[in-house]
């Protein structure tokens, strides 16, 4: 929970300076592109249901992605792209620990300075008590399972063929040695503290528990993970010196480095003490095959705006996770990420593709991943430079792969639809209109036993509650276990581990995030409801009270899929106050930082462009609570400085603050968005949408019956973006 604090505005009197940018066009296309994928499914050493699908998907849709969708000049040639999978066309062998160093000393003898090199390792993570003492803070060697891992035996060994991040550290090093900018994607997980409260049937964990790595006889395997397990209750799990995450993998230096050293960026799928899942994308799919919810997430925000720093990049899938209701896990982003994805040269990001016309069929080179669907719309445009207003027609989405689309001529917005020959032959197609889904999947509790009578009691509330009208909120049940954005649960807080001693033994409905899972630690408890059997209007009540808290603040974050603000137009920076340090740090967008009770955060926005722009700033609380903080309206080349909030200890888990920023007509009112504000959950289809983003907004508030749709124009009416900053707040050391 939050508290306000006074604020100030400062306004500019003088435009800011141009900054200049440094072309990487020239030497984009001088430079040599490495790519190393590495994709580990089946592990002869482990029990089968250790076992995974999703790897392969994942290095068979970035072999794809790199050698067919990479923005020019950016080349990988396929004689330069190793990949190491079973059953993935184009592989190279297995990802045995051989054949990886192999692979990564190769990349470091043949590198020229300036080259880049991506990596890319999917599979399972996994911990092991350090082999070299002090080694790690944690006592805790995090590792790399490639393929052909055997059981732990001999401490001083560690896991046979596993891959420590002491050996992955010194192969970058040798590659940046040379020059070469490295840029490394790790899709797994190490361990997870985080109970599942439900099961979710089309989701697994990509993590091995200690457990299941280790070998020799009953008495030397009970000794060996009774140590583990020691190491691990007595350590800081997670975090560094100053309480906030670290990465799995220790790669970035402490020191000094030379300045001839190659730079490196460094995305891990999630923190130590998480697990990071595979499941069939995009949801909602049918026969989806299954991705890791990393790589997948980065390859579509990628393929939405391949023009972006690696920090607007990190930022971009920490907002997906948001807008898709995941709290966990949370994702870490380190190194140069500053520098541009790929070294791109820094240009307007525009959502079009050239149309390809074969056999009397047309297609073009974009799909699922750059969020096109079946009924998707797009215009026709005469050359890549033209306007939407120069369109000559409109193309629809037939159907969708990843990375393709099979589209037909259509009737839309007064233009008849055109015949396939008649697609002028250079022309490209563009995307015209954007729509939010704002439907809350909602998954019933699972039977739970000796709970039944209190279960059926929950689904039947649900049917009603589903069924009903103008309730405030839009939501579709599904089965338990399937792909959800909220999971309901009937159970006891005293049956879920870790729960302490005055957690109550009543029957209760408990809200759940997409991941099912429950933790007690650090102060956090999700909603829940108490469940009393006899009076079941009070249930119907409280639960469509909950559930229309909740559909508001996810619908606040999908929204943020809908910016078609440029970085530059108006920028916004929170910074963060620690009680007991002076001076300001900056709340990055691309991490999740912890705050405590006490910290305070502050706002610096800065209005870059030559038009008046309101800034709203809210709260999003762990409890779906909506604090309205603030609305201002920026005048071009203006400046919004201002201490927000402070923290207090009513509350903890993982919070939102939340920008929305939109452009202001002349004379028209202030965009203030408090009716958005609302407390927290206590313990009709559209022809065409709405042509606004401030309609957009509306629409959260009124629930819509399926989705909000924008239409996109060259000067059609406001533009407006959603920026999220997540957060932890935890209690006080």
């Amino acid at each position: 929970m939050i508290k306000l604090t006074r604020r100030t505005l400062l306004v500019g009197t003088s435009a800011l300076m141009a900054a200049g940018t440094i072309s990487f066009r020239a030497s984009a296309a001088s430079r040599t592109y490495h790519a190393l994928l590495v994709a580990c499914t089946e592990y002869p050493a482990l029990p089968q249901r250790n076992w995974l699908i999703g790897p392969k998907n994942d290095a068979a849709l970035v072999h794809e992605y790199l050698l067919k969708n990479v923005p020019d000049p950016v080349r990988f040639a396929p004689e330069n792209v190793t990949l190491l999978a079973k059953d993935v066309p184009g592989a190279k062998g297995l990802p045995t620990h051989a054949a990886i160093m192999t692979a990564l000393a190769d990349l470091g003898a043949k590198v020229q300075r300036d080259d880049f090199v991506y990596l890319h390792l999917s599979g399972h993570g996994a911990q092991q008590p350090e082999r070299v003492k002090s080694d790690e803070t944690d006592g805790l060697d995090e590792i790399f399972l490639p393929v052909d891992i055997e059981k732990w035996i001999n401490r001083d060994a560690g896991v046979p063929n596993a891959l420590v991040d002491n050996e992955i550290g010194d192969a970058l090093d040798a590659i940046r040695d040379k020059g070469a900018f490295v840029w490394a994607v790790f899709d797994c997980c190490h361990s997870g503290t985080a109970t599942r409260a439900v099961d979710v049937d089309d989701e697994l964990d990509r993590k091995v528990e200690f457990a299941d790595l280790v070998g020799g006889d009953e008495a030397a395997r009970a000794a060996a993970i009774k140590a583990y397990e020691n190491t691990v209750a007595s350590a800081s799990r997670g975090l560094d010196e100053n309480g906030q995450r670290k990465p799995a993998f220790n790669l970035s230096p402490t020191g000094g480095e030379p300045v001839t050293k190659g730079k490196l960026v460094a995305f891990y799928a999630a923190q130590t003490v998480e697990t990071t899942p595979e499941m069939p994308l995009p949801k909602g799919t049918a026969d989806a095959p299954r991705f890791g919810l990393f790589t997948f997430t980065i390859l579509s925000k990628l393929a939405e705006n391949p023009n972006v720093t690696y920090r607007q990049l990190g930022q971009a899938v920490l907002q997906q996770y948001s807008a898709d209701s995941r709290t966990r896990p949370t994702p870490l982003f380190e190194g140069e990420l500053d520098a541009r994805v790929f070294g791109t040269d820094k240009t307007d990001a525009v959502m079009q593709w050239p149309v390809i016309v074969k056999d009397g069929e047309a297609s073009i080179g974009a799909g699922l991943l750059h969020r096109l669907a079946p009924g998707s719309k797009l215009a026709i445009l005469p050359s890549a430079l033209s306007s939407l207003s120069d369109a000559v027609g409109y193309l629809e989405v037939e159907s969708a792969k990843n990375l393709e689309s099979r589209v037909k001529p259509v009737e839309f917005d007064k233009k008849p639809a055109l015949e396939v020959v008649d697609i002028p032959s250079n022309a490209y197609a563009r995307v015209a209109e954007i729509a939010v889904d704002y439907k809350l999947a909602v998954a019933r509790p699972a039977a739970t036993k000796g709970l039944e009578t209190e279960t059926a009691l929950v689904n039947s509330v649900l049917d009603e509650l589903a069924a009903a009208k103008e309730t405030g909120f839009n939501i579709e049940l599904v089965d338990p276990g399937k792909s959800a954005e909220l999971r309901f649960a009937v159970m006891r807080e005293n049956a879920i581990a870790g729960a302490d001693g005055n957690a109550t033994g009543k029957p209760a409905l408990w809200f759940l995030p997409a991941s099912g899972d429950v933790t007690l630690k650090d102060g956090g408890r999700p909603p829940l409801i108490i469940i009393h059997p006899d009076d079941r209007q009070k249930l119907v009540d409280a639960t469509a009270r909950n559930l229309r808290t909740i559909f508001r603040a996810t619908g606040l974050s999908r929204l943020a899929a809908a910016s078609d603000y440029k970085p530059e137009d108006v920028d916004v920076q929170f910074q963060v106050k620690r009680r007991d340090k002076d001076g300001l740090e900056p709340l990055q967008a691309s991490v999740v930082p912890r705050v405590s009770p006490g910290d305070e955060v502050h706002v610096l926005a800065k209005n870059s462009s030559d038009q008046l722009v309101d800034i709203n700033v809210l709260y999003v609380g762990s409890d779906y609570s909506i604090t309205h903080i603030v609305a201002e309206r920026l005048a071009p080349q203006a400046t919004l400085e201002e201490g927000l909030l402070a923290f207090t200890d009513t509350s903890f888990g993982m919070e939102r603050m939340i920008a929305v920023l939109t452009e202001a007509p002349p004379e028209s009112e202030k965009e203030d968005l408090s009716f958005l504000a609302q407390d927290g959950v206590a313990s009709m289809t559209r022809g065409i949408g709405p042509a606004s983003f401030s309609d957009m907004l509306a629409d959260i508030g009124m629930a819509p019956s399926t989705r909000s749709v924008m239409r996109l124009a060259d000067k059609s009416g406001p533009k407006g973006a959603v920026m999220i900053f997540p957060m932890e707040t935890v209690p006080r050391a």
